[in-house]
């Protein structure tokens, strides 16, 4: 008789089909779970990948707004040192005072990336020939990402320009700048605006023409590098990386600040943009000409140049020991170009001691020993016969009165100006002080500087170009970052 064979058949309500359909439905979301999990995995890889490959060329597009500043660069210094430059058979397209130029990968092969990828530079120079004041640089770059449904990459640049002159700014020292005085003021303004150097059409200062670029800096760290105090600045103040130290109603301001009274001097206050810790400047040493010209000695009351002085090249060159003495009076005659080499002092004091520069003429002084300079004063550009100073309207540009002291240890320079003291000062080594209550006019490099009294200072941006065909450098950098900034140059670079 055999065994019965049991029947493999599950019978409705066999517990072993309640086990296995469990079974079933956990596999099922467990592929479910690990599905939706390599999705996201994926999805996160994409996304990584995007944004990586956009931080990659948002890199790549400030390199491109770069170049362009760099090219605008290269053709602004081009045409100083070549005056026969031509900016358009560069590739630059002018328009009155301003010029524009495209790059396109089309034009371009070095703006085709990798990932089909293209770029564009557009750059826009506003007074390019730095006429009437430097030019300004707005460069604005776009890449466009190859098969991305994404927005365009852009960076927008903005850098303003000063030249490389020794003169550059108005109030510059290696330590510090102190105003002492409680109605001081300083601004600027331009007395050659057409960048000629004709002498018959200098512009005097006056108020009518004041600009708000009056800069001050000190590249010192010190908390004391630069101190305001009580005097209004109508334009810059900087320092090397402590904070500008402004009185009760001093102010740094200028002609774009909220806070301003419009028809004259600012209300006590600081506008944040025009207060800087970033300041720098080169203080190279300066030597005497190798001409050493006729020596004349310890020097008093003398006019120069004298008969029978033979100049090189249009300039009278001389040597002296020392300069001064009380009451005595060093005059430049008209229309003369002197420069004098001191290997001592110049001391210039008592009663009617003054140097006078004749209208038309230039002197530049270059002092080893110190210098102070009372009695009448310095007159730069007043007759021999006028003993009072200029005025005004009356000073010559200080670019005709130069003092460069060039001692590289220690020196002191004392400037007593009766009326307006017009004049430029380089001095590395040098303590200076202007004193008085009259004008100060011109640009001072120095140590240490000292406004004692309640004269004014005015820089005159005409010294930016002292010296000869000076290149141009970045005076400040700027990403424009939202709409607003820039919408200035939105219509001047959509080209």
């Amino acid at each position: 008789m055999s065994t019965p064979v049991p029947s493999l058949l599950l019978r409705a309500g066999d517990p072993r089909i309640r086990i296995r359909g469990s079974a079933l439905i956990v596999t099922l979301l467990m592929c479910a779970i690990i599905g939706i999990s390599l999705a996201s995995y994926l999805q996160l890889g994409r996304t990584s990948l995007t944004v990586s490959n956009r931080a990659l060329f948002n890199n790549a597009a400030m390199n491109l707004a770069e170049n362009g500043l760099e090219e605008a660069m290269y053709s602004i210094n081009k045409r100083i040192a070549d005056e026969d430059y031509d900016w358009e058979a560069d590739g630059w397209k002018i328009s009155g005072a301003n010029a524009y130029r495209k790059w396109t990968p089309d034009s371009d092969p070095f703006l085709r990336f990798d990932q089909n990828a293209r770029g564009a530079i557009r750059v826009y120079v506003a007074n390019y020939a730095g006429i009437s004041s430097a030019p300004t640089i707005v460069a604005r770059s776009t890449i466009t990402l190859g098969g991305a449904a994404s927005a365009p990459l852009e960076k927008w640049v903005e850098v303003s320009l000063t030249k490389t002159s020794k003169f550059s700014n108005g109030l510059v020292a290696k330590n510090s700048i102190v105003f002492n005085g409680t109605t001081t003021k300083v601004d600027s303004w331009n007395s050659d605006p057409d960048n000629d150097g004709d002498p018959t059409d200098v512009v005097p200062y006056s108020a009518a023409v004041r600009n708000d670029n009056g800069s001050v800096g000190s590249i010192s760290v010190s908390v004391d590098a630069v101190l305001v105090k009580n005097a209004d600045i109508w334009g810059y103040a900087a320092t090397g990386g402590s904070s500008v130290v402004v009185g009760s109603t001093g102010s740094v301001l200028g002609e774009d600040s909220a806070a301003k009274d419009k028809t004259g001097w600012a209300d006590p206050d600081v506008d944040p943009d025009r207060v800087s810790t970033d300041f720098s400047a080169n203080f190279d040493p300066v030597s005497p000409p190798s001409i050493g010209g006729e020596s004349l000695g310890s020097v008093g009351t003398k006019a120069l140049p004298e008969a029978g002085d033979v100049a090189v090249d249009g300039i009278y060159y001389y040597t002296a020991t020392s300069i001064g003495g009380s009451n005595k009076v060093l005059t430049i005659k008209d229309n003369a170009k002197v420069v004098i080499t001191v290997t001592g002092s110049i001391s210039i004091g008592g009663g009617s001691g003054s140097i006078q520069i004749n209208t038309g003429s230039e002197l530049a002084l270059y002092v080893n020993g110190d210098v102070d300079i009372k009695g009448q004063g310095a007159a730069n550009g007043t007759p021999s016969s006028v003993a009072a100073g200029p005025t005004l309207f009356e000073a010559q540009q200080p670019a005709k009165f130069q003092i460069y002291g060039t001692n590289t240890t220690s020196q002191t320079i004392d400037i007593t100006g009766n009326g307006a003291l017009s004049a430029v000062v380089y001095a590395p080594s040098a303590n200076v002080f202007i004193r008085g209550g009259g004008e100060a006019l011109g640009s001072i490099v120095a140590n240490n500087i000292t406004i004692v009294g309640n004269a004014s200072f005015h820089y005159d941006e005409s010294l930016g170009n002292f010296g000869g065909s000076n290149p141009y450098r970045v005076s400040r950098w700027n990403e424009l970052t939202t709409a607003a900034s820039r919408a200035t140059y939105a219509t001047a670079l959509n080209f």
